[in-house]
């Protein structure tokens, strides 16, 4: 499945040399150099890590590859995870590879590129390169935090004949930019945080059901154990299902097992905070988290909360106990991830923006839209077509992948 490796001259007059990786025991050696690239890189999330992507990729076979940049010396350079995706074009009767960001295979809330700083744009471009000599209908990336050097991609892919656009990104009817990620700056301690950032009525409010509440033996909240992951779990879980259930209908129990998978994920990388409120033995309500220690973030995943509990606090206690609980542990920043909704302001968090694009190869032709990566997949599909009696397009497939693998 390997494609060629190939040379790029960059600006600098050094050579990089692109390769994509797309195997387990690929993926596994560069460890030790991504990680090392991780340290180097300010720019880097823990969306971007090694050990996130780790979980990302296993038992996904075949859905994912990373582009790996190298310079001339063969230290690592520059790394753009991708995930595969195979779609049948009812237009041109064909399949079609779609690309994504890699991280999304794990809902990644971040994603881009990973880069040393001093080479960041020749990486980039030589990425963008290679990537546009690759097989591959469209490319879609989503919640890029990156925003120079996810223009210096497209501009390469633009520059290497690829179409590309910037896409406005909004949920909830339109009511919601979910390209807009509301952030709390923290300072040093809780009681400077709820005098800076947080009006006078909402620090009233707080106190008052902190007092009445918070500071009883009626209510606590705990946190997520190895212990008792599996059970905090089922109830986060079980209370997003029963908010969200009607709404999302049959997609309920898809979006569940990943976000669970997600969190479960989180866990095993040390990444993991999810509090629990109760009242007595009853759980009311939870937050699952994904932390970052090495950027000082805390970034705020879902909510689940008990629809038949009379308390109207649940949220608001169990957030400003989740920052309160990131100030004492040393982080910087309280990241209520996606979507510009109410509330989140009324905790002092201030926009920052990132950006969703799609590229799109001009001239498909036969030999540059499908990428044999995804022969399983394709081979999967046309399973269903002579299942479901669709002869004809059976038969265009098969032509297909005989083309393809002759």
């Amino acid at each position: 499945m390997k494609h060629d490796i190939v040379t790029a001259g960059t600006a600098q007059g050094a050579d990089l040399r692109v390769e994509v990786v797309d195997t387990q025991p690929g993926f596994a050696a560069l460890k030790e150099a991504w990680q090392a690239l991780e340290q180097r890189d300010p720019e880097g999330t823990v969306f971007l890590s090694w050990d996130w992507l780790r979980e990302a990729f296993a038992d996904q076979l075949y859905r994912w590859s990373v582009l790996v940049v190298r310079d001339g010396g063969g230290a690592v350079v520059c790394l753009v995870p991708l995930k595969y995706r195979v779609h049948w074009s009812g237009s041109r009767q064909e399949f079609q590879t779609q690309l994504q960001a890699g991280g999304r295979l794990l809902w990644s809330e971040y994603t881009g590129f990973l880069c040393a700083p001093e080479c960041a744009q020749a990486g980039l471009e030589a990425a963008a390169r290679h990537l546009a000599a690759m097989p591959w209908i469209s490319l879609s990336m989503r919640y890029v935090a990156q925003q120079e050097r996810c223009r210096i991609f497209t501009d390469a892919l633009e520059a290497a004949g690829i179409a590309v656009r910037y896409l406005p990104y909004m949920i909830n009817r339109g009511e919601t930019d979910n390209l807009k990620c509301p952030q709390v700056a923290l300072p040093a301690d809780f009681d400077t945080y709820l005098g800076t950032r947080v009006s006078r009525n909402k620090r009233q409010q707080y106190n008052r059901f902190r007092r009445k509440h918070l500071e009883t033996e009626t209510y606590r909240i705990t946190h997520a154990t190895e212990e008792t992951l599996e059970a905090d779990l089922d109830c986060l879980m079980g209370f997003w299902a029963d908010t969200w259930g009607e709404k999302k209908g049959r997609q309920t129990a898809g979006i569940v097992a990943q976000y669970r998978r997600m969190l479960t994920a989180a866990a095993r990388t040390g990444n993991l905070f999810l509090p629990l409120l109760w009242q007595g033995d009853r759980p009311l309500g939870g937050l699952g988290h994904v932390v970052d220690p090495r950027r000082g973030m805390v970034h705020f995943i879902l909510v689940g909360r008990d629809q038949s509990a009379e308390e109207p606090f649940v949220g608001a206690a169990l957030h400003y106990h989740s920052i309160a609980w990131a100030i004492e542990q040393g982080f910087g920043c309280y990241d209520f991830s996606h979507g510009n909704e109410a509330y989140k302001y009324s905790y002092g968090a201030e926009d920052i923006e990132v950006l969703f694009f799609e590229a799109r190869r001009r001239e498909p032709g036969d030999d540059n839209v499908f990428d044999s990566l995804c022969l399983g997949a394709a081979l999967t599909r046309l399973q269903g077509f002579i299942e479901e009696g669709d002869t004809g397009r059976a038969a265009r497939a098969c032509a297909q992948l005989a083309r393809i693998m002759s």
